[in-house]
């Protein structure tokens, strides 16, 4: 009976980077299934902190948010608590605290605004013609 032999066809991978050595060596598979890439690096993955604050009703609460906000935490602001003189002021300190930082200021609804740090991609979907209709 006769010896058969066993050739092994060469995988994508294997016929990709024969041609990116600069040696014509065999190519040991074991070798480097033991030993990590080094250009490969394993990095955690960063918690995304979005702080919610139901009722801003002091400016406390607003340099609180603002502070959060310059940590890189998204804000989402509620100040429908807040009397109208107050409710400006807290506004145009965030606003300030905002643009300084180069990040996103949303309204979601009445008195309600989302503040992003710029590291945040901020999309906003077009208006549906019940909430137009409803603004106006």
């Amino acid at each position: 009976m006769e010896d058969l032999q066993v050739v092994e066809r060469p995988g994508i991978f294997k016929r990709l980077f024969s041609g990116f050595r600069a040696d014509d060596e065999e190519f040991d598979e074991v070798e480097t299934l033991d030993k990590k890439p080094k250009h490969l690096k394993l990095v955690q993955n960063q918690m995304y902190h979005i702080t919610v604050r139901r009722q801003v009703v002091t400016f406390a609460d607003a340099v609180a948010s603002a502070d959060g906000l310059k940590r890189g935490e998204q804000q989402i602001i509620n100040l429908c608590s807040a009397d109208a003189q107050l409710r400006e002021k807290i506004k145009d300190f965030l606003s300030g605290v905002n643009y300084a930082q180069e990040g996103s200021w949303e309204e979601l609804g009445e008195h309600i605004y989302l503040l992003a740090p710029a590291t945040a991609y901020v999309e906003t979907a077009p208006a549906t013609p019940r909430m137009t209709a409803a603004t106006n």
